[in-house]
């Protein structure tokens, strides 16, 4: 059992909470989905307060619960497999998760998205701001599937070139 209250782990929550969020959109890729996955998380932590070890890694020990959040909505949503969801967190180092990566790369990200051509800007803006799945963004915009599928696969390998050029430029070497 720790000596933390619960405050104390809500003001490290509230401290840390950019990072969790980036690790729970980095396992989402859905801005709504990682939102929601941050509150079970809190409401987790908060229910699992006396368990956290005060001289350990609060970031990995909040990630780890969202990574089993995220696996609980999955699971329920039916969409990705637990092995793939666990591969997607496996991918992402906690250690190197510091308390501003959701902070540094939020603005980073708008930056890039603004550079996107429109009709990719509007893919983007339509699947993961709208929540519109490939087939819904087809019939709105005349399109087959494939070519959703296709341009939205574009747009964020253009996103993710776009990240990883400013996240060097800014000298922090990481992936995005």
């Amino acid at each position: 059992m720790s000596d933390l209250t619960i405050a104390a782990v809500h003001r490290l929550f509230v401290r840390h909470q950019s990072a969790v969020r980036a690790f729970a959109l980095a396992l989402t890729s859905d801005f709504t989905a990682a939102e929601d996955v941050v509150q079970d998380t809190f409401l987790t932590v908060t229910a699992k307060a006396a368990d956290f070890e005060p001289d350990t890694n609060f970031v990995a020990w909040a990630c780890a619960i969202a990574r089993l959040k995220v696996l609980e909505n999955r699971r329920a949503a039916k969409r990705f497999s637990p092995a793939v969801v666990e591969s997607l967190a496996a991918s992402i180092p906690t250690a190197e998760i510091g308390p501003d990566l959701g902070q540094e790369r939020l603005p980073l990200l708008l930056d890039c998205l603004k550079h996107l051509p429109p009709r990719a800007r509007e893919l983007i803006r339509l699947r993961y701001f709208l929540e519109q799945g490939p087939s819904e963004i087809a019939t709105a915009l005349g399109r087959s599937v494939g070519g959703v599928n296709t341009a939205l696969l574009k747009a964020r390998d253009a996103l993710r070139d776009c990240m990883a050029a400013k996240l060097a430029a800014n000298g922090t070497g990481a992936t995005p």
